[in-house]
């Protein structure tokens, strides 16, 4: 009988994996497809080196004490990563990021800024929870969601603003609310607004962190894990390749994957975790000639200007490597949960769209190379009254002593919030068999 059989090979399935074989247990991942890693997909061609899925890692000193552990040795974006850009009017602005800069700054108008100028003297909240776009409207104004929060919502989870819960999509904003009674006021203790670390990636791209951490555990790949069932004190798994015993199960899979996993467990529990909100995305990788893109991170386009484009990562100019001499490779993402419907176009169609829409923002005149990834089932979706989700994981946990759910479900949609949540299972894992 194994100690501990984890379900799911994405960083938060090898991460917590990593860490409890560092502990001496004896272990094996399972992992359904014949690729590992989950949504981090790095792919090389035509002299160009791209992701699929995850760009960068935003690493503070706990990841990247993580990444000596593991032995991968990160390269940090390049300088320019800090310029990032809204496209607005037909101009790209650089996003400001002093108070000065802000006050100058043609992002918003002069009635927009002294809204937020007046952010420490809002009015509290009337609603138990509110959205992402409730909160700011509230406290920043609808020009500030418009222009600078709706663009950020769709770059990180390609949700929208109105469902999204300020509360769980958006933590750090909300406690500074209920710490200080004020973004700004926070921002100036706090001496920052945003999350802190290093923009990093690897040579090759982020699919070496996976290598690396293959290498230090057993994968069994192409294995379905059919069925989980528990037994006195032990779980039965029936899998493609026979009936396994674990004293532990982790399942690290997607809330969709967990749901059907948790069935003969908890089949009530299953209903809820599959009605948790993927929303689909189209990831299209296009080398074009240089010259025709700033210098920066990126671009994100504000839903009210009229494209289908959510916004554009400058990959080639973050990191060195990643497009051939006098090309640029740039990563453009279009879906989400404003515009689901484009996964199911032609990729000629997407094709022409984002071809049609970076020659309007750009004057790119064409591209060169294209590569189209669709994800039917990309980022999860933290909405209102998302609690609900949370404390049923735990419940299960508490229940079924011995099982522990994991996930960016759970955890937080970014690369570094799976790593630290990795730490936190795999203390509780380790804890539990004593």
């Amino acid at each position: 009988m194994l100690d501990v059989v984890i379900v799911g090979s994405g960083i938060s399935g090898l991460s917590t994996a990593f860490r409890l074989k560092k502990l001496g247990l004896d272990l094996v991942v399972f992992e359904k497809d014949d690729q590992i890693g989950g949504n981090i997909k790095t792919v090389s061609q035509e002299g160009y080196t791209f992701e699929l899925g995850p760009q960068t890692v935003l690493a503070d000193e706990e990841v990247l004490s993580f990444f000596r552990e593991v032995g991968v040795d990160p390269i940090v974006a390049s300088p320019s990563s800090k310029n990032r850009y809204i496209y607005k009017k037909g101009k790209l602005i650089p996003l400001p990021m002093s108070p000065l800069a802000f006050l100058f700054s043609p992002l918003l108008s002069l009635s927009g800024k002294f809204k937020v100028l007046r952010e420490p003297w809002a009015p509290a909240p009337v609603k138990e929870e509110e959205s992402i776009a409730e909160f700011v409207r509230r406290r920043l104004g609808q020009e500030f969601l418009d222009y600078i929060v709706a663009p950020f919502v769709s770059g990180v989870y390609a949700g929208d603003p109105e469902k999204l819960s300020v509360k769980h999509a958006t933590r750090r904003i909300y406690e500074l609310e209920r710490e200080f009674g004020s973004l700004i006021r926070g921002a100036i203790k706090k001496k920052a607004l945003g999350p802190r670390g290093k923009l990093i990636s690897f040579e090759g791209g982020l699919f070496r962190l996976v290598e690396k951490l293959s290498e230090k555990v057993e994968i069994r790949k192409e294995n379905v894990v059919l069925r989980i069932r528990k037994k006195d004190e032990r779980f039965i798994l029936d899998t493609r390749e026979g009936k396994v015993e674990a004293r532990v199960v982790v399942i690290s899979s997607p809330a969709y994957t967990s749901s059907y996993l948790l069935k003969d467990l908890s089949w009530s529990a299953s209903l809820e975790f599959d009605k948790i909100d993927y929303v689909p995305l189209v990831v299209v990788n296009v080398g074009v000639k240089s010259g025709y893109v700033p210098e920066g991170f990126g671009m994100l386009v504000p839903r009210r200007e009229g494209k289908r484009i959510l916004g554009v990562i400058f990959s080639s100019k973050l990191f060195p490597g990643r497009a051939p001499e006098g090309k640029d490779l740039l990563t453009v993402y279009l879906g989400g949960a404003t515009d689901r419907d484009v996964i199911d176009l032609p990729e000629e169609e997407i094709l022409d769209t984002v071809e049609r829409e970076l020659k309007d923002i750009f004057s790119i005149p064409g591209f060169d190379f294209a590569h189209v990834k669709k994800w039917k089932r990309a980022i999860p979706q933290y909405t209102i009254r998302y609690q609900k989700y949370l404390d049923l994981a735990k419940e299960m946990e508490e229940i079924h002593r011995g099982l522990f759910l994991t996930g960016n479900y759970l955890s937080g949609v970014s690369v570094a919030d799976c790593i630290r949540y990795s730490s936190l299972k795999a203390r509780e894992v380790a804890e539990f068999l004593k």
